[in-house]
């Protein structure tokens, strides 16, 4: 038997949210769930500080509506109450859809338009403990912004995406434990003849570069890539390496390897550093001709728009479909339809 506190699921089985788009692929929106309430929880541990974040965060998702084709039984979110606090996983997952359909549509109206070329270019920095990243964070969009004044970049780069990722090191036997690693991810547009003339830049010119802006003493680690468009999957592999979640829920939200439980102490002080680091900040920017197509193409924001509609799911207008509702139930630990 199936329970959950004392519920029996089967009991609601007939109930239960079951969300398969047009492709036949299945979202888990309970997993989804039950990690924002984890973040909530540490918020709720961590004080007054983060009361107003503890009850978005709770409360975020609690609430889904669809468009259930009759065709096909596929499912499209149509509403939804979602809290748009940075670290939440639920909101973060969206953002991540929206950023992955806006640049896919933007790169695609560059490709059909323009005789361009694009390149995949990482900017890393060395590890930082939690309290100086913040400043690190600082540092690198400095960087950044520098590197794009310089006239070798202004000469060879028609446009550009960029968008920050941290990653945070939990492995045991490192010697990197519980240190963040900022980086960039960006994508890079260049004339098709770059490749074979005066403007082009090489990996050890991009990493001294990349090192003189960023003011260190140590040679970063810089990965430069030429876009290989393969029957169209070359550019979405690259694209979803831009559009990765700023942070992994796994990487502020630690759990046992053995129990599966979360460690709190380590969970909450992963939480109030990324919180404090990543707060206020715009942490993608489109550039150049990217940034004119995004305005052409009428997108909304990136980072802080509409987490509804991501701009990456195909429009289905002409179809018919019902209005299906669900909510989100405590003691069952899933998403029930309201009939």
């Amino acid at each position: 038997m199936n329970l959950y506190n004392n519920y029996n699921i089967n009991d609601v089985k007939d109930k239960l949210l079951i969300d398969v788009n047009n492709e036949g692929k299945f979202t888990d929106w309970q997993g989804k769930k039950l990690k924002t309430i984890e973040l909530a929880e540490s918020y709720r541990r961590l004080g007054e500080e983060f009361k107003n974040k503890h009850i978005r965060v709770r409360d975020c998702g609690t609430f889904l509506e669809f468009k259930k084709y009759i065709n096909d039984n596929s499912m499209k979110l149509n509403q939804a109450n979602f809290c748009k606090v940075r670290l939440c996983p639920m909101c973060s997952w969206r953002r991540s859809l929206k950023i992955y359909g806006q640049v896919s549509k933007i790169m695609n109206e560059v490709v059909n338009n323009e005789d361009l070329e694009f390149i995949f270019l990482t900017l890393t920095t060395r590890n930082c403990e939690g309290k100086d990243l913040s400043d690190t964070i600082d540092n690198i969009f400095n960087a950044f912004n520098n590197m794009t004044k310089r006239g070798k970049f202004k000469k060879a780069v028609k446009g550009y995406f960029r968008a920050l990722e941290v990653t945070h090191n939990l492995n045991y036997m490192s010697d990197w434990f519980d240190t963040y690693h900022p980086h960039l991810h960006c994508i890079l547009v260049v004339n098709k003849s770059y490749f074979n003339s005066r403007d082009y830049i090489s990996q050890n010119e991009w990493t001294e570069i990349w090192k003189n802006v960023l003011k260190v003493d140590y040679t970063p680690i810089v990965d430069v890539r030429r876009f290989k468009d393969r029957n169209g999957k070359g550019i979405e592999k690259s694209i979803a390496e831009t559009a990765k979640y700023t942070v992994k829920s796994d990487d502020y939200i630690i759990h046992d390897d053995l129990t599966n439980e979360v460690i709190e102490h380590l969970t909450d002080d992963a939480v109030f550093i990324l919180d404090k680091a990543l707060a206020h900040r715009r942490l993608t920017a489109f550039g150049g001709i990217l940034k004119e197509y995004h305005k052409k193409l009428n997108l909304d924001d990136a980072e802080y728009g509409d987490l509804v509609n991501t701009d990456n799911e195909e429009l289905r207008e002409d179809l018919e479909y019902i209005i299906e509702r669900y909510s989100w139930n405590i003691g069952y630990k899933q998403y029930l339809r309201v009939d």
